[in-house]
């Protein structure tokens, strides 16, 4: 969600950072904006509604001046609607800034602003910020000292961006509660909300904790913490010169990333399997009492999956929350637990919120993550990267099945550990676990199923997606996908509470989506479900393995869409069953012209509350 790009040192500073922010798109933004400085030290900024090329397109026609210094900002809305006014860089007198986060007491500042004679042009919280900055600046301190004592005064998240015309040598930057990091060039210095946005520039970051400043000029970079004092922080070296974004001969960013899943599961078993050993980082499952986990959106319905995996395979009880819900409602935590946060981007504000209070409650933490340098990562006690790559699209597919194939390694560990599984068993389901790459290759290859099927959505409303057991986590994150790239409204249910409500949606227009797999023994209970459909006229859909298929009696087999999957074992059945639904949806949002790697109102990463 939003992003930010900015640097130091470069003549081409302007270009360097739009190039920067179109590697950025993925995140999901409605505005853009860059400022620069030029020769004459004065900040110049141009802003556009919509797409880069908007902004792109309003600097060919009005160029900012040759500078050195630039930052840029794409904007999603929070406070104040999607404007040219309202997008960032925001300026108050001498002082640019470019704002990821929000403001919580803004309202608050926007009346002691007002007394103070400075008058606030926009609706948004960000505002605030240069305007606390200038009023600090006019009471004689340096920029330092008026950086320090503006933002402590600041309440909610914040990764900021800092240019003043009093000091047109030095870019500013600071962080609390957003991602931010500081590239490191020669000659050149770079800040960013994600490092993606540098690639093609450094491989040398530096990523700012909580409330340090950073101070960065040509030739060199200078950070302070929180409490004034010079400090030094880790440099990471990240080669992302493989990642960058390409869409390799696929239409769209969704459509390869959900061919890349074979090769995502093969990352897995690569770096945590050898010789049918698991090795992922120890922990001491055998003191284990109870875990939590915690994620949000589609991390959590892959947390619904791992609650499956742990429960059976290990038997150890598992709560699953949606992390917003989770330390609002001050849970107790069982002393010495385990606390396991999922975050694709690993920079969930919400997630990383129940982590830190997971932290002072003595958890032990865990993060299931893509992204090992996040702030989330960071926070943990250990950490397993799900070795997904860069994911583009904002819909999640390859980062999902990252996700829930290493919560099977992990029951698997956990049951081994706690010797809830005999050697076969173990040896049957790492079996299972290495054929899935050329399951889930089988799966993608029968296209033509999802395309058919998408059909039966042409005129839809809405759809239901049912589903028991393992698949029913699978069944929320069909629906889910449904909605987010096509905007028909779909709600997933565990199949046995069909009867309980969901039922009286079914009339000759509702598509039902079923889910059924051999290897759970409640194909019966399903079919009955699909049954109850028919007889209301229901759009009867059902994903099933080809074993399962050949039992359907002729009423069903005759009026029931068929999409089938190859047969597999339980423990891998959820990634199989992933995949239909993924085309599905990615088909029927094609079919409705939607954007698809780029839904409406949706961000790749939710940074903010």
């Amino acid at each position: 969600m939003c992003g930010i790009v900015g640097l130091i040192g470069s003549p081409n500073a302007t270009n360097i950072v739009l190039n920067g922010l179109k590697r950025l798109e993925y995140r999901g933004y409605d505005s853009s904006g860059i400022a620069s400085m030029g020769a004459d030290s004065l900040i110049s900024i141009q802003k556009a509604v919509g797409k880069i090329a908007a902004l792109e397109e309003l600097l060919a026609r009005t160029p900012l001046p040759p500078a050195i210094m630039a930052m840029g900002h794409t904007r999603w809305a929070t406070h104040g609607k999607a404007t040219a006014l309202n997008a960032h860089p925001h300026r108050i007198d001498n002082v640019a800034v470019v704002h990821n986060g929000i403001i919580e007491n803004f309202q608050e500042l926007r009346e002691e602003i007002a007394a103070a004679d400075i008058t606030l042009q926009t609706e948004t919280d960000t505002e605030t910020v240069p305007a606390l900055i200038q009023l600090a600046l006019n009471q004689s301190k340096s920029a330092l000292q008026a950086l320090q004592a503006a933002l402590p005064r600041l309440e909610g998240a914040f990764a900021l961006g800092i240019m003043l015309e009093d000091d047109p040598k030095t870019l500013y930057a600071t962080r609390r509660g957003a991602p931010l990091c500081v590239g490191i060039g020669d000659g050149v210095h770079y800040i960013a909300s994600d490092p993606l946005a540098l690639a093609e520039h450094t491989n040398k970051f530096i990523f700012l904790e909580e409330d340090d400043i950073a101070v960065l000029t040509t030739d060199k970079i200078t950070l302070y913490n929180g409490n004034g004092q010079e400090v030094t922080r880790p440099t990471q070296l990240i080669d992302l010169s493989g990642i960058l974004a390409t869409k390799g001969g696929y239409k769209h960013f969704m459509l390869k990333e959900m061919h890349e899943q074979p090769a995502v599961v093969s990352n897995i078993l690569a770096a945590y399997l050898e010789d049918d050993v698991l090795t992922l980082p120890a922990l001491n499952w055998a003191d284990i009492t109870s875990v939590n986990i915690i994620a949000c959106g589609t991390a959590y319905y892959a947390g619904l999956v791992g609650k499956n995996n742990l429960e059976q395979l290990a038997g150890i009880p598992v709560n699953v929350d949606v992390a917003s819900e989770f330390r609002y409602r001050n849970p107790p935590l069982q002393k010495d637990g385990l606390f396991i946060a999922i975050s694709q981007s690993g920079e969930t504000a919400d997630t990383l919120a129940a982590l830190e209070y997971a932290k002072r409650h003595g958890q032990h933490i865990l993060a299931v993550t893509n992204t090992p340098t996040s702030s989330i990562a960071r926070a943990a006690d250990v950490v397993l990267n799900i070795y997904a790559g860069q994911e583009i699209a904002v819909a999640s597919t390859k980062a999902f099945m990252g996700m829930i194939t290493v919560f099977a390694l992990m029951g698997l560990q956990a049951g081994q550990i706690r010797k809830k599984i005999d050697s076969q068993t173990f040896t049957a389901h790492l079996q299972a676990l290495k054929e899935l790459p050329a399951k889930l290759t089988q799966t993608l290859s029968n296209d033509a199923q999802h395309t058919k099927t998408a059909d039966l959505f042409r005129d839809a409303n809405s759809a239901l997606f049912l589903g028991r057991g393992t698949l029913h986590p699978l069944a929320l994150e069909g629906a889910l996908k449904l909605k987010e790239i096509s905007y028909i409204h779909a709600e997933g249910y565990a199949s046995g509470e069909m009867k309980h409500g969901p039922i009286a949606l079914v009339d000759e227009h509702l598509p039902v989506v079923n889910l059924a797999s051999s290897s759970d023994g409640l194909l019966e209970k399903t079919i009955s479900n699909m049954k109850e459909v028919e007889a209301r006229h229901g759009k009867v859909i059902l994903i099933t393995d080809q074993t399962a298929a050949q039992t359907l009696d002729a009423d069903i087999a005759k009026t029931a869409t068929l999409i089938t999957v190859p047969e597999v074992p339980a423990i891998t059945a959820p990634m199989v069953f992933t995949v239909p639904l993924q085309m599905l949806a990615y088909h029927v949002a094609t079919m409705r012209g939607t954007d698809v790697d780029q839904p409406r109102n949706l961000a790749k990463s939710v940074t903010v509350e």
